[in-house]
């Protein structure tokens, strides 16, 4: 199943970066989580409790503890050990090992300036990844330039996006989803 239709339910993801969010990330509306934090040990034992839940988990590689984030053998190790749907990365080879292991691969790129806007573009439309982070994502015209860029590609705005207001107008823009760490989002509703 592709990710853009696995995200389509709910357009909120929890961004987790400590264990202590977890329990409320479970009990929250949302579909999906974003590990972006923690001990490797942490990350295995909250993937475990998300899919026992029927929640998706993306393990972002670059900001675990004790998980390399340059190894192929670490993208390995989340499908085979962590049990993970996906990583998130801003390294394009891991996009590629994440997708020939069967995992979902997010390509999460900061997009600061013009040039940054470019180069992110161009590198989502040689990797192909299943989906790409924006951040920040609270930026409706980068949201909307990427949206234009690659209609087949879902977009993820990440960083920065605090209320509901500035969630329904970044989803307007063109966002498929939204990861958020605000606690007060995971169980908004767009459109309302």
């Amino acid at each position: 199943m592709s990710l853009l239709h696995l995200l389509a339910g709910r357009p909120v993801i929890a961004a987790l970066r400590t264990s202590d969010e977890l329990d409320i990330a479970l009990s929250s509306r949302v579909d999906h989580l974003f590990f972006m934090g923690g001990s490797l040990t942490d990350v295995i034992h909250g993937v475990r409790l998300a899919r026992e839940q029927g929640k998706g988990a993306f393990v972002h590689l670059d900001l675990i503890r004790g998980l390399s984030s340059t190894d192929r053998e670490s993208v390995e190790f989340v499908r085979d050990f962590v049990g993970a749907n996906g990583i998130v990365t801003p390294k394009s080879h891991l996009i590629k090992e994440a997708k020939q292991a069967g995992l979902y691969a997010v390509l999460h790129l900061f997009v600061l300036d013009s040039l940054a806007l470019a180069s992110g573009l161009k590198m989502a439309q040689t990797m192909k990844p299943d989906a790409v982070e924006l951040m920040p994502g609270v930026i409706p015209k980068v949201v909307s330039a990427f949206a234009d860029a690659l209609p087949d590609i879902p977009l993820i705005a990440s960083g920065l996006i605090q209320t509901e207001d500035e969630a329904n107008g970044i989803l307007d823009a063109g966002a498929t989803a939204l990861s958020v760490s605000e606690r007060a989002l995971w169980n908004f509703e767009y459109g309302k």
